[in-house]
């Protein structure tokens, strides 16, 4: 039984990081799948299998306000869904920015949470981050406040950001602030596992 936990624990680990990359290269761009016309204005659904996913507003379940957005996957749905928008980086450049907002989550097997990345002019990616690292929600979880923080460099061109559900349930998002922030909260992104130093530059030390 321990055995079979860790196998399972790994497999949700490396879904995560799969996602995490998938997600940090793609470009976020408006897709056709049906169920587009409810989505709040200024907002389009995209990822890596957009068509496996439903998306709009729910007028019966919300944080506050009188609607929330969600994602709803579809029976055998794969990869990863994500209601998002993309603007000019000009008003933040220099600035260390945090999205935030409120998620509910419902049977949902892999994870949901918040992205925010920042591309340079040519679409390279600068600043990535999302909450797969252990600030996630899964399985059926009532409102809690997710937050990603980044710097963004002097060379970025457009900020893009979204909340995102990875195979099946249904998640919600209510309450989303994009905001300045001062150097004193802490970025997300976990560099904690990172040296401090290179080593093995020459390669003598063998593999692992």
């Amino acid at each position: 039984m321990r055995a079979e936990v860790r196998k399972l624990e790994a497999e949700s680990e490396r879904t995560k990081a799969e996602t995490t990359k998938i997600l940090s290269e793609f470009h976020a761009r408006p897709s056709n799948v049906a169920g587009n016309d409810s989505l709040p204005t200024g907002w389009h659904a995209t990822g890596a299998r957009p068509e496996d996913y439903e998306f709009g507003v729910d007028t019966q379940i919300f944080h506050s306000g009188r609607v929330s957005a969600f994602i709803q996957a579809r029976p055998g749905a794969k990869e990863f869904a994500s209601i998002a928008q993309v603007f000019k980086a000009d008003a933040y450049r220099g600035k260390r920015v945090r999205l935030s907002a409120m998620l509910k989550a419902k049977d949902v097997a892999n994870w949901a949470g918040l992205w925010l990345r920042v591309d340079d002019a040519l679409h390279n990616v600068m600043e990535f981050d999302n909450t797969s690292d252990g600030r996630s929600i899964s399985g059926t979880q009532s409102w809690s406040r997710r937050d990603v923080v980044l710097d963004v460099p002097d060379e970025g061109a457009t900020i893009r950001l979204g909340f995102i559900l990875t195979g099946s349930g249904r998640v919600w998002c209510d309450d989303v602030a994009f905001e300045e922030v001062g150097l004193d909260v802490p970025i997300t992104r976990n560099i904690e596992d990172l040296r401090d130093h290179p080593e093995n530059l020459d390669f003598e030390a063998g593999t692992n």
